[in-house]
């Protein structure tokens, strides 16, 4: 069955409205006027509010799936293969990628999921269990590349990596909710530095890059 273009239109506008205003401060009334059709187009698409905004959700899932990728398990995982790429490295790139991705022209507006999560206690089971799995298989990816990095020598042997993995997750998703709201790159310079830079080697040396420099807010204070 061929896609409505009228479908996917309300799709869009809703995502850009979710991601602006949140799930409550987002009506139906609002995306119809940006998308142009009656209430009674839209629900001839989705029966409510709720269905839509899983839509939106899946639809940014699918882009964050593209960014948090597990690695390739037919790389070399053995420090033995000195052209092997570096799993740090490889996943302070995705960090990146995700970070330009949710940069706009008027500042950062977060991360989907995490906005949606900060309203969590409002919001219908049913987000909260599609947001749960989200962040399940994002931590599972990074924490994959977490594990080749300990078999290579790169991290300490006493990280476990499905515990590191969560925790950078989570410190990702709260930088990015004090960026949206301090509109400073302040909270993301601190999270490549401290969660990404600091993390020692099996060797007790620092990663590559590890020394920073202070940003512009620390030489003004």
């Amino acid at each position: 069955m061929a896609k409505s273009p009228t479908r996917e239109k309300i799709i869009e506008a809703a995502y850009v409205r979710f991601y602006k205003f949140g799930y409550n401060g987002t009506s139906v009334q609002d995306i119809v006027d940006v998308v142009g059709v009656q209430k009674g187009t839209f629900y001839n698409y989705f029966k409510s509010k709720e269905r839509l905004a899983l839509e939106a959700l899946k639809y940014y899932a699918c882009i964050a799936d593209q960014v948090f990728v597990p690695p390739d398990s037919s790389e070399v995982t053995t420090a033995s293969g000195k052209n092997s790429p570096s799993d740090i490295e490889r996943i302070r790139n995705q960090f990146i990628q995700a970070s330009r991705f949710q940069e706009g022209p008027n500042g950062s507006l977060g991360c989907l999921m995490g906005n949606f999560a900060a309203e969590s206690d409002t919001l219908p089971a049913s987000f909260r269990k599609f947001i749960n799995q989200s962040f399940k298989r994002w931590d599972a990816a990074i924490a994959g590349s977490l594990t080749r990095a300990q078999k290579k020598g790169e991290i300490d042997q006493s990280h476990d990596p499905e515990e590191l993995a969560r925790y950078l997750m989570a410190s990702w998703q709260g930088a990015l909710l004090l960026l949206k709201n301090s509109k400073s790159r302040v909270p993301i310079d601190d999270f490549f530095h401290f969660t990404l830079h600091v993390l020692v080697r099996a060797d007790g040396t620092k990663t590559a890059g590890s020394k920073r420099k202070p940003s512009r807010s620390r030489k003004k204070a």
